[in-house]
């Protein structure tokens, strides 16, 4: 019996996850879309073959639903996680799971209270063989003990990111997620560092920025951010350790001589570098709901993740490093 599954939300992201499941993804099927543009949704519904429902109400409503993917704008994401956790659907909700932590706390609250996991965090990188790989060498200690981590997150345009703060809380925290996962342990403390812009952005846009994250145990984490940089779409992670180094490489695919040079190809977006990250990530959380559980990130992620954002969002403000203090994590996190 197939997962029956409603996407909210029809962008970019959501028409991607919208035909991984309906055509790639086993053991699942769309059977509801909804968008603030009719049009769009009504496209979508045509060509995957689901119905576009007129509100997001009634997809989280509807008997014909079973789970959820909230690809919504980020301000939407609370309230549509929890509406659908109070129609009994399983959520897989994009990042971030809100814009604000006490938004996040709403949202986390809300699944204590149900008393069960049931929104996995969209966040894929973790599902990336790249970066599986890279913890997988990480952990096995051949390189020793982590250092340092050098990230790099590039963008060729965003042109819907005209803040500094959106910049961290949409972009960043895929590094802020990344890294917490891979050394297994939070963050103490954030600086922002900033100097010229590139002329795409607006005034006052900070981009490129180093966003600098001491972790609890004193590993340093360098993450550049640059969300306009023309050239194409590039993630990079270097872990530098007491006894060697590991590098996830460039993001570069093939890698060719012809005319008197050598060179590389690179994403255009970032649907060619992590098109097989989301895949597999839709795979683990409709396996998931059939066995019950939640295969992936977790609630408790999406919330560290906010907190961690919102601190280097005041940090942006201050330019001094500020702390991150989260509470205990809940039992239901455990």
């Amino acid at each position: 019996m197939s997962i029956r599954v409603g996407v909210i939300g029809t962008g970019n992201i959501g028409t991607t996850h919208a035909r991984n499941l309906q055509h790639a993804v086993s053991g699942a099927q769309v059977t509801a879309v909804y968008d603030f543009d009719t049009q769009r949704a009504l496209d979508l519904g045509a060509e995957i073959g689901a119905v576009a429902y007129p509100s997001f109400e009634a997809v989280v409503d509807s008997p014909e639903v079973d789970a959820v993917v909230i690809a919504s704008p980020d301000d939407f994401h609370a309230d549509q996680t929890i509406a659908a956790l109070r129609n009994g659907k399983w959520v897989l909700c994009e990042k971030p799971l809100a814009p604000t932590v006490a938004e996040a706390q709403r949202v986390m609250d809300a699944e204590i209270a149900v008393g069960h996991r049931r929104i996995q965090m969209g966040f894929m990188r973790r599902f990336d063989p790249g970066y599986l790989q890279l913890k997988a060498e990480l952990d096995s200690g051949a390189a020793g003990e982590a250092l340092l981590l050098h990230c790099v997150h590039r963008n060729p345009q965003a042109p819907y990111v005209q803040d500094s703060a959106v910049i961290l809380s949409n972009s960043v925290v895929h590094e802020i997620d990344i890294n917490r996962w891979l050394l297994g342990e939070e963050y103490a403390d954030v600086t922002i560092v900033a100097g010229r812009s590139t002329p795409k952005v607006g005034t006052g846009v900070l981009d490129p920025m180093l966003v600098l994250f001491t972790t609890e145990s004193g590993v340093l984490v360098e993450v550049e951010s640059f969300t306009n940089c023309q050239y194409g779409y590039e993630v990079r992670c270097e872990v530098v350790a007491t006894e060697g180094t590991i590098d996830m490489g460039s993001g570069s695919f093939i890698e060719s001589a012809r005319g008197g040079r050598r060179g590389s190809s690179i994403a255009g977006i970032w649907t060619d570098r992590f098109g097989d990250a989301y895949l597999r990530q839709m795979q683990s959380w409709i396996d998931g709901i059939e066995e019950n559980e939640v295969n992936g990130p977790t609630t408790w992620d999406g919330y560290a993740a906010a907190v961690t954002a919102q601190a280097a969002v005041r940090a942006l403000t201050s330019r001094t490093t500020e702390p991150i203090r989260l509470p205990a994590r809940p039992a239901l996190y455990a």
